[in-house]
C-alpha cells in the first residue's frame, strides 16, 4: 500500500510542478507580502532614525534668535530632517503650506516675527505666551502627528526656558539679598507664587491646517478603513474576471462567439461591463454600510462618484489584463491575488500612505490604488470637489485605457 501511495504523491507532484508559474506565483506571493508589508509599515512602529529621518519643512519669520536656537535643537534630533530652503530658496509660508497641501510633506512648522520678542515679554507679563504654528494635513492621523509636537514643543520650550532663567535668578537673587522683614513669612509667599507662575508654559503650539484646504472632518478609523479596504475589496474581481475569461477560452466559448459578427475589441468589452456594474454595487455597499452603522460623513456626493466611476474603470481593465498573462487556473489566480496584494499595500489601502517611507510614497503613483484613495481622502477628509479630484479621476481612467487596450492587443481568442 505504500507503493501506491508514494507513486500518487509523485504523480501529484509532478503535475504540480508541472505548471511552472503557478508553483513560482504560489512561493512569491507570500515572500513578497512579507517584504511589503514589511517596508510599507516601517513608519508605524518607527518614529524616524538618520536613515529614514522625517522631513520637517521649517518657515523661520523671527525677528529674533531664539527661533533660529530651537531650529539648531531639532536638526539635532535623530530622526527629523530639518528643511528651512526648497530648490535653493529660504523656504516662504506659502511654499511650506503648498507642500503640506500637495501631500509632499505631513507638517511644517512656522516662527512668527514675534516669537523671541514674546518670550522676553513673559519676564513681565505671566500671561504671554510665544506662538509656534504646527501646519498640517488634516488626513494624517493625531497619532503619526504627536511625535513631532512633542519634539517641536520640547525643543521650544528648553529655549524660552533657558532665554529667562538668568533674568528670573537675578531677580530672584536681588530680592533674597535685600533687607529681609522681621516676618520672613510675606517673602515665602511671594517665592512660592513665582514657583507656581514658572510652572507654566511660555510656548503655545497651535495646529493648523494650509488655507486652501477645508477640513471636511477630522480623520478617524473610518476615513482610512472604509476607502482603503473597499479599494482592496474592488480590485480582487481582478482574479474573478480573469479566470472567468481563461475558462471560457479554455471551453472554446470565444471561438463560438467569434462566428457572430462582432469585433474582438467589443467582445471584451461586454466581459467588462457586466463586472464593471458589480464594482460600483461593491462600493455602494460599503459605504452605505459605513453610512448607516457608523454615520460615516458622506459629503460631495459628485466628487465620490467620479473617483468611483474611475476605479471600477481601472479595477475592471486590470481584470482584462491579468487574462492574458496567465494560461492556467493557477496561475491567472496567483497573479492577480499577488498583484492585488501588493498594490494595496503600496497604494495605502492596508496602511495610510503617510507613514510609509518616501520612496514607497512615490510608488503609489505607480498604482490605481494610491489614486483611488487619495481621491478618496480629499473628498473624506480634505473636503474636495468635484474639481478638485480630476488628477486622481483621471489617471484612473488612464490606468483603465491602459489596462484595456493592453489586453484587447495581447489577448489571443484562439
Amino acid at each position: 500500500m505504500l507503493h501506491q501511495i508514494l507513486s500518487i504523491t509523485w504523480k501529484d507532484l509532478k503535475i504540480l510542478f508541472k505548471d511552472i508559474g503557478g508553483m513560482a506565483t504560489l512561493f512569491l506571493m507570500p515572500l513578497m507580502f512579507i517584504i511589503v508589508m514589511s517596508i510599507v509599515q516601517q513608519g508605524m512602529y518607527d518614529p524616524g532614525d538618520s536613515r529614514q529621518p522625517r522631513h520637517l519643512p521649517v518657515v523661520n519669520l523671527d525677528s529674533g534668535n531664539l527661533a533660529a536656537e530651537v531650529i539648531a535643537q531639532l536638526d539635532n534630533i535623530d530622526g527629523i530632517e530639518v528643511e528651512t530652503t526648497w530648490e535653493g530658496e529660504t523656504l516662504a509660508r506659502e511654499q511650506a503650506e503648498a507642500l503640506v497641501s500637495d501631500g509632499k510633506r505631513v507638517a511644517a512648522i512656522v516662527f512668527p516675527t514675534d516669537f523671541s520678542e514674546r518670550v522676553e515679554e513673559s519676564l513681565d507679563d505671566p500671561e504671554a505666551t510665544a506662538m509656534i504654528e504646527l501646519v498640517t494635513d488634516p488626513a494624517v492621523s493625531t497619532q503619526f502627528i504627536a511625535p513631532i509636537q512633542g519634539m517641536v514643543f520640547g525643543a521650544a520650550e528648553r529655549v524660552a526656558e533657558t532665554a529667562v532663567a538668568g533674568e528670573r535668578i537675578g531677580t530672584g537673587l536681588a530680592q533674597a539679598l535685600a533687607p529681609l522683614a522681621v516676618d520672613p513669612r510675606p517673602l515665602l509667599e511671594q517665592v512660592s507664587a513665582e514657583m507656581e507662575m514658572d510652572g507654566a508654559s511660555i510656548v503655545r503650539l497651535e495646529q493648523v491646517t494650509p488655507p486652501e484646504m477645508h477640513i471636511e472632518e477630522y480623520p478617524d478609523t473610518y476615513q482610512q478603513n472604509v476607502p482603503g479596504y473597499t479599494v482592496f475589496g474592488v480590485f480582487f474581481i481582478v482574479g474573478t474576471m480573469a479566470e472567468s475569461i481563461l475558462r471560457e477560452k479554455q471551453e472554446g466559448t470565444f471561438r463560438r462567439l467569434l462566428a457572430a459578427p462582432l469585433p474582438r475589441p467589443a467582445l471584451l468589452a461586454g466581459k467588462f461591463l457586466p463586472y464593471y456594474l458589480v464594482n460600483l454595487i461593491q462600493i455602494v455597499a460599503m459605504f452605505g454600510v459605513a453610512y448607516l452603522l457608523f454615520g460615516m460623513t458622506l459629503t460631495q456626493p459628485l466628487a465620490l462618484l467620479a473617483v468611483s466611476l474611475a476605479m471600477a474603470a481601472a479595477a475592471t481593465g486590470m481584470g482584462v489584463l491579468v487574462a492574458t498573462f496567465g494560461k492556467t487556473q493557477t496561475q491567472v489566480s496567483g497573479l492577480s491575488t499577488l498583484l492585488t496584494l501588493t498594490m494595496s499595500a503600496i497604494g495605502g489601502c492596508l496602511v495610510p500612505s503617510f507613514v510609509m517611507p518616501d520612496f514607497v510614497q512615490t510608488l503609489a503613483h505607480f498604482t490605481p490604488h494610491g489614486w483611488a484613495m487619495q481621491g478618496f481622502q480629499n473628498v473624506l477628509v480634505r473636503g474636495y470637489g468635484l474639481a478638485g479630484v480630476w488628477p486622481e479621476v483621471a489617471a484612473l481612467m488612464s490606468f483603465a485605457a491602459a489596462f484595456f487596450l493592453v489586453g484587447v492587443w495581447r489577448f489571443r481568442f484562439d
